[in-house]
C-alpha cells in the first residue's frame, strides 16, 4: 500500500480467535462481515501494533512508542508490513474496505431473501430432522412439553429467549416458546437481537425476508417503512450486519416450528448495539442517550400506527464468564452459582418491569459479567407496553475445556 508514515490507520471492529497454526499459537482476526474469504493470523508480537491502530497514531508515532517501550529500534518498514497485510485483508478502515463493503451490501440487497447461515452447524439443515430436534427440546426431561397452541388467556407482548447455540440452550428456548405459543398469537413479531459485530448507528433493521430449513419468513416491509418514516432516515442502513448474525435466525426457527402451519405472521428483525454507559449523567453520552430514546419512540409509534398486533422478542444471552471471554481465572461450581444468583437479581428487575434498576445492576460492576443481551432487553423494556413479567427459566452452558460458560434465561411478558 505504501502508506505515508504520518497516516493514522484504524483497525475495524474484529473478533480475535486463539488458534494453533503449524504448532504455533496465533491469533486469527475474524471479520464479522466476512468480506475476505481468508482469515488473517498474527503472532503475539503484532499485538502492540494492532493496539495502536486506533486512527490516532501514525506509523511514525507507533515506531517511536514501540522503540521506547522495547528499548530497541523498531523499523517503520516492519510496522508498514503488518499494516499492509491488514489493509489487503480488508481489516482496516479506508478506501479498499469501503469499496469491498459497498459491493457486499449491493450483493446482499439483490438477494431474494437472507439465506440461513447456521443451518447444519447450530441446528439440523434437514427440515424433518430439525422438527424432530426441536420437538425433543420440548418433550425431553426438563422440557415444558408441547404447548396447546393459542389456548391461554391473553396475548403476550414480550418474550426473552436465549441466542446461544440452539443445541446448548434448547430447553430454555423451549420454555420461552411454550409460553409464547400457549398465549394468543400476534400478527407481527419485532425481534430485537444483540448485534455482536457492533452497529454504528446503534440499531439496524433489514428489508430481506429470512430463509430457514422450515421455509421463508416474511419481513414486514410496511412496518419497516413506518419505522423509517418515524426516524426520518433508513432504518435498515446497516442491514449487511444481518447477513451472518445468528440472533434473529434462531428465534425464527422456533416461531416457524410452532406457528407456520396454524398462524400467519410477519417479523421485523432489528440488531441493537448499545452500552450501559449511555445512561449515565455525563454530557459525553447525552447524544447517544438521545439517539436511543429517539429510536425507541419511533419504534413504539410505528407499532401503534400499524394495524397489526405486535409482540417484541429479545434474543438475549446473559453472562459470559471465563478465559474464553478474557477472565484470568478458571470458573468453578461456585463461580456458576454466584453468576446465576446475580442473574436472578437482574431478572427480578425485569419481572418488576423496572428497566432503570436493570440498567443499574449491569452498570454497578461496569458489566464485568458481560451481559451481551443488555441491548435487546433494554430496548424491549423501553418499547413494549407490559403490565407484568414472569421468569420461565435460567440456565447456563459450558463452552470450552476451561469451564468458560454462558448463562441465559427465558421470560414472558403480558
Amino acid at each position: 500500500m505504501g502508506m505515508d508514515a504520518d497516516v493514522r490507520p484504524k483497525l475495524r471492529q474484529l473478533d480475535p480467535v486463539a488458534l494453533v497454526l503449524d504448532g504455533k499459537a496465533v491469533i486469527g482476526l475474524k471479520d464479522p462481515l466476512r468480506l475476505s474469504a481468508r482469515m488473517l493470523c498474527v503472532t503475539d508480537e503484532a499485538i502492540p501494533v494492532l493496539a495502536m491502530l486506533d486512527g490516532r497514531h501514525s506509523l511514525r508515532d507507533i515506531q517511536e512508542l514501540l522503540t521506547r517501550e522495547t528499548g530497541q529500534l523498531v523499523m517503520i518498514g516492519d510496522i508498514q508490513a503488518v499494516v499492509d497485510q491488514l489493509d489487503e485483508a480488508l481489516l482496516l478502515e479506508g478506501e479498499r474496505f469501503r469499496t469491498a463493503y459497498q459491493i457486499r451490501v449491493d450483493d446482499y440487497r439483490k438477494q431474494p431473501f437472507r439465506p440461513c447461515s447456521h443451518a447444519g452447524t447450530s441446528y439440523s439443515a434437514d427440515p424433518e430432522a430439525l422438527r424432530k430436534e426441536l420437538r425433543g427440546f420440548f418433550e425431553s426431561d426438563g422440557g415444558p412439553g408441547m404447548p396447546d397452541l393459542f389456548s391461554g388467556q391473553g396475548r403476550p407482548v414480550g418474550l426473552i429467549a436465549p441466542h446461544i447455540d440452539i443445541r446448548a440452550g434448547g430447553r430454555c428456548f423451549a420454555r420461552a416458546y411454550h409460553a409464547l405459543g400457549a398465549g394468543e398469537p400476534s400478527d407481527l413479531y419485532v425481534i430485537l437481537g444483540t448485534g455482536h459485530s457492533g452497529v454504528e448507528g446503534m440499531f439496524t433493521a433489514t428489508s430481506l425476508d429470512f430463509q430457514t430449513p422450515l421455509g421463508t419468513v416474511q419481513t414486514d416491509r410496511q412496518m419497516l417503512d413506518l419505522l423509517s418514516q418515524e426516524l426520518g432516515k433508513d432504518a435498515a442502513s446497516e442491514e449487511i450486519l444481518h447477513a451472518t448474525e445468528h440472533v434473529i435466525e434462531f428465534q425464527l426457527v422456533f416461531l416457524q416450528f410452532l406457528m407456520s402451519e396454524t398462524h400467519r405472521f410477519t417479523v421485523l428483525p432489528i440488531l441493537c448495539s448499545l452500552s450501559h454507559h449511555i445512561f449515565g449523567n455525563d454530557g459525553i453520552t447525552s447524544g447517544y442517550r438521545e439517539r436511543f430514546h429517539d429510536f425507541c419512540a419511533a419504534l413504539k409509534e410505528a407499532a401503534r400506527k400499524t394495524s397489526k398486533s405486535v409482540c417484541f422478542i429479545a434474543s438475549a444471552d446473559l453472562d459470559h464468564i471465563g478465559p474464553r471471554y478474557g477472565d484470568r481465572s478458571v470458573p468453578h461450581s461456585g463461580t456458576v452459582r454466584e453468576s446465576l444468583a446475580q442473574d436472578e437479581k437482574l431478572l427480578q428487575c425485569l419481572e418488576r418491569l423496572d428497566v432503570n434498576a436493570f440498567i443499574s445492576q449491569v452498570a454497578r460492576d461496569n458489566d464485568s459479567r458481560r451481559v451481551c443481551g443488555f441491548s435487546p432487553i433494554t430496548t424491549m423494556l423501553h418499547c413494549m407496553e407490559a403490565s407484568e413479567g414472569r421468569i420461565l427459566g435460567l440456565d447456563y452452558a459450558t463452552v470450552d475445556d476451561k469451564n468458560s460458560f454462558v448463562s441465559f434465561s427465558s421470560m414472558i411478558f403480558h
